[in-house]
C-alpha cells in the first residue's frame, strides 16, 4: 500500500472530504495512516503520538479497514473511555465505511461491551419470579416490573440503551453474570442479548470494545491485529488484572448472598431441594465466617495503627512482611466451600446449580487472595491495607498490585502473533518514547512522532506568574497564592475555565474560596454529579469554572470558548511516599534505575501534557494556560515540562492574560 493512496484519501478532494463536511487536509493524518497500513501489512508494531487535531482515529481506522477488508481481517480497537467508543462508532467509523464503499469495498463493525452491561433474560426471569426474596424496597419492584414491561420487543439489552434508570441493585440481579451463564442449557439462548452481540462482533470486521475488557478476555474469535487508542492508559489498565482490591464490605456482600440474617434471605432460602440439615449448616458458616471477617480485618488495623488515626481521610499502611495477622477466613471460608460443593448435586435445576457454582467461585476467590495479600511473597508487588470512608461506614481494603508489568505484557501481549499499534496525543517525553517502551515492555517496533496542525503560538497564550512560594518549600504559603491566582484568573478570563488540582484536599480548599470571592459564575466540583452531566453543564453554562482533579486530566473534550483557560495548579507528581510508589522506588532502585529520572518525571510530564490538551481542540478555539507551580521555572526538570507542550505566546503577568483575550475578541468582531 503506497504512501500516494492516503495522500489521494486524506488530500483535498479526497474520499474523506468527501464523507466529512468541512474537512481541512492534514498532512501529519496521512502520514500516520501510512505508517499504519505498513504496521499492519507487515505484522509490526507501532507507537504513534499524534497531536491535537491530527486526526488520528481516521489515521488509524481507515488503514486498518482497507487491510481488513482486503485481506479477510478482525481488527480490535481498544479505547481507555467510553466517550471515545461512541465517538468511534457513531462518528468516524461511518465516516470509512463511506470511504471503502467509494473503493468498492464493505466494512462492517461493532461495538462490544462487557458482559455485565447486557440484560440476562434468565436473571431476569428468576429476579420476576422471586422479588420477594431478593427485594425489599417497593422502588426495587416497581422498577423491576418496568423492565420487564420494557423488554417485550427490545432489540438491545444494553444498560446504556435503555431509555429508563435502573437503581444499581436491580441490575447487579438481572445483568449477565459470566459465572451464572448457562450458556447452551439456557433457556433464553436464542433470544440472549449478550449472545447474538458476540455473534455481531465475530463477524465485524473491526470490533471496537474497552481497554479492560481486552484483557479481561474478549469472547471473540482471533483477530489478526489490535490498536490501543488512549495507549498512555495502558500501563495502568494491565496492572488493575493482574492486582486486586478486597475489602471487608466485599467478604460482607457475599455472606448476605448465602445468608443474611436481618432480612432471612439469601441462597441458603431459595434451594429448591438442600440436603437434609444443609441450611442449618450452611447458616452457622455463615455467622461463623462473618465474626472471623470482622476479627481478621480488627486485627489488621490495629496491627498496622490504622483504627490510632484521624477519621474521615483514607489512611493507608504498607506491608512489607509475611504474616503479620493470623489467617482467621482460612478455616471458615474452607467450610463453607466445602458445604456449597455439597449443594451442587442437590440442585433442582440449571440455574440453581450456576448460582450455587457462582458463589463457591466467589469463596475460592476470597480464601485465594487473603492468602496471597498476607504471604506478601512476590518483590514486584506492592502491599497495602486502605481504611477510607465509604457510605458514613469505614471500608478496610487489602491491596495488592504489581509495580512492574512489562515482562508479562512482553509475552503476553507483544509477544503474540498479531501487530499491536499504540497511539494517543502525549505518549512521548522530550520526544522519546523510551519510558513507554520500557514500562510496558516493547522492544521492537516502529515509531512516529506528528505534531499538531493548530497553530498554539496564535491560538494559546501562556503564563507562569512571578513570585508563586515553592509548593514543596512553603507549602502554606504556596496554596493561599494559589487560591488568590484562582481568583485572578477568573477575573481576567470570560469564557469558562478548568481548575486542574492533584489533590482532593486543595480542590476542596479552592472551591471554598471561590464561592465566597466569585459571582456571576457557576461553579462547577467534580463529584457532584457524574462526570458526564457535570461536563455537559459545564458546556452550557459557558463561562462557568470547573474545579476537578485526576479525571479531568484527559478525555474531556470541551471545544470553544465554553473552556477558554486551564489551570494546572500544581505539576502533577505521583505522591512518593504510598505504599505502591514506595515499593515501586525500591524494587527500581534494586535493579540500578533513577526512580525520579526514569519513572516519576516522565509520568507527569504525561499527565501534565493531558491537562495542557484540554484547552485547544479545533482551529478556531483560543485559549490560555496558566501554571501556578514555579518549579517549571526554578527547577533544572522544568524545562522538560515546558519544552513537552506546544509552543504558545508568552504572557508576563494577570494584566497581559486580560488583553491576550481582549484581543482576541476584537479580532473575531
Amino acid at each position: 500500500m503506497e504512501n500516494a493512496e492516503f495522500t489521494d484519501i486524506f488530500g483535498a478532494g479526497g474520499a474523506v472530504s468527501r464523507a466529512i463536511k468541512g474537512f481541512e487536509p492534514r498532512g501529519q493524518q496521512a502520514r500516520m495512516a501510512a505508517a499504519v497500513a505498513q504496521a499492519v501489512g507487515e505484522g509490526e508494531h507501532l507507537v504513534v503520538e499524534a497531536g491535537t487535531g491530527v486526526g488520528k482515529s481516521l489515521g488509524y481506522l481507515i488503514p486498518a479497514a482497507l487491510w481488513a477488508a482486503r485481506n479477510q481481517k478482525k481488527v480490535v480497537v481498544a479505547t481507555h473511555t467510553k466517550a471515545l467508543q461512541a465517538q468511534l462508532v457513531k462518528k468516524d467509523l461511518p465516516v470509512v465505511k463511506a470511504v471503502l464503499q467509494e473503493l468498492g469495498l464493505p466494512l462492517s463493525y461493532f461495538l462490544l461491551m462487557g458482559s455485565s452491561n447486557y440484560l440476562c433474560l434468565s436473571r431476569l426471569a428468576r429476579a420476576g419470579k422471586q422479588a420477594p426474596e431478593l427485594f425489599d424496597e417497593e422502588g426495587l419492584r416497581a422498577a423491576l416490573e418496568q423492565l420487564q414491561a420494557w423488554i417485550h420487543g427490545a432489540e438491545s439489552g444494553s444498560r446504556a440503551e435503555l431509555p429508563f434508570a435502573v437503581p444499581h441493585h436491580l441490575w447487579a440481579e438481572v445483568c449477565r453474570d459470566s459465572d451464572l451463564c448457562l450458556g447452551k442449557k439456557c433457556p433464553h439462548k436464542a433470544a440472549c442479548f449478550h449472545r447474538k452481540d458476540v455473534a455481531r462482533a465475530a463477524k465485524a470486521d473491526i470490533v471496537v470494545v474497552n481497554q479492560h475488557l481486552f484483557f479481561a478476555g474478549m469472547p471473540l474469535p482471533a483477530f489478526n491485529a489490535v490498536i490501543f487508542d488512549e495507549a498512555h492508559n495502558l500501563e495502568e489498565v494491565a496492572a488493575d488484572f493482574m492486582g486486586f482490591s478486597l475489602t471487608d464490605r466485599r467478604v460482607k456482600r457475599f455472606l448476605d448472598d448465602i445468608f443474611a440474617p436481618k432480612s432471612n434471605k439469601g441462597l441458603s432460602h431459595r434451594l429448591s431441594r438442600p440436603p437434609t440439615g444443609w441450611v442449618e449448616d450452611v447458616k452457622g458458616a455463615v455467622s461463623e465466617t462473618r465474626h472471623a471477617s470482622k476479627d481478621f480485618f480488627r486485627e489488621i488495623t490495629e496491627k498496622l495503627a490504622l483504627n490510632a488515626q484521624p477519621a474521615g481521610r483514607a489512611r493507608t499502611c504498607r506491608v512489607r512482611e509475611p504474616g503479620i495477622v493470623a489467617n482467621l477466613l482460612q478455616a471458615p471460608l474452607l467450610e463453607l466451600s466445602v458445604l456449597l460443593s455439597q449443594a451442587i448435586p442437590h440442585s433442582q435445576s440449571d440455574m440453581e446449580e450456576a448460582e450455587v457454582k457462582a458463589c463457591l467461585k466467589r469463596c475460592l476467590e476470597l480464601a485465594a487472595q487473603v492468602n496471597t495479600f498476607l504471604e506478601c511473597k512476590e518483590a514486584a508487588c506492592a502491599y497495602w491495607v486502605e481504611v477510607k470512608s465509604a457510605r458514613k461506614k469505614e471500608e478496610i481494603s487489602l491491596n495488592m498490585s504489581p509495580v512492574d508489568v512489562s515482562e508479562d505484557l512482553r509475552k503476553n501481549l507483544f509477544g503474540r502473533n498479531y501487530p499491536v499499534l499504540l497511539t494517543s496525543a502525549t505518549l512521548a517525553v522530550d520526544g522519546s518514547f523510551s519510558m513507554l517502551k520500557a514500562r510496558i515492555g516493547l522492544d521492537q517496533c516502529n515509531e512516529l512522532l506528528l505534531d499538531s496542525p493548530f497553530d498554539y503560538t496564535k491560538q494559546a497564550g501562556i503564563l507562569v506568574p512571578q513570585d508563586m512560594p515553592d509548593p514543596a518549600a512553603e507549602a502554606a504559603a504556596y496554596e493561599a497564592a494559589v487560591l488568590d491566582a484562582c481568583v485572578k484568573v477568573c477575573g481576567a478570563v470570560e469564557g469558562g475555565i478548568f481548575l486542574l488540582f492533584t489533590s482532593w484536599q486543595s480542590l476542596e480548599r479552592a472551591a471554598r474560596v471561590l464561592a465566597g470571592r466569585l459571582s456571576g459564575r457557576l461553579i462547577f466540583k467534580q463529584g457532584e454529579e457524574l462526570p458526564a452531566k457535570l461536563i455537559a453543564d459545564f458546556k452550557h453554562a459557558g463561562n462557568g469554572v470547573l474545579l476537578a482533579t485526576d479525571t479531568f486530566w484527559q478525555g474531556v473534550d470541551v471545544p470553544g470558548q465554553a473552556l477558554a483557560c486551564v489551570v494546572i495548579a500544581r505539576l502533577p507528581f505521583t505522591s512518593p511516599d504510598t505504599p505502591l510508589e514506595e515499593t515501586r522506588q525500591e524494587w527500581m532502585t534494586a535493579k540500578g534505575q533513577n526512580f525520579f529520572v526514569d519513572y516519576t518525571l516522565p509520568k507527569a510530564v504525561v499527565k501534565f501534557r493531558q491537562g495542557v490538551g484540554r484547552l485547544i481542540r479545533t482551529k478556531k478555539d483560543f485559549g490560555a494556560i496558566v501554571i501556578l507551580d514555579p518549579r517549571v521555572q526554578t527547577k533544572r526538570y522544568g524545562g522538560k515540562f515546558v519544552r513537552s507542550i506546544p509552543r504558545c505566546a508568552r504572557l508576563g503577568d494577570f494584566k497581559d492574560l486580560k488583553a491576550f483575550f481582549a484581543a482576541r475578541r476584537r479580532q473575531t468582531i
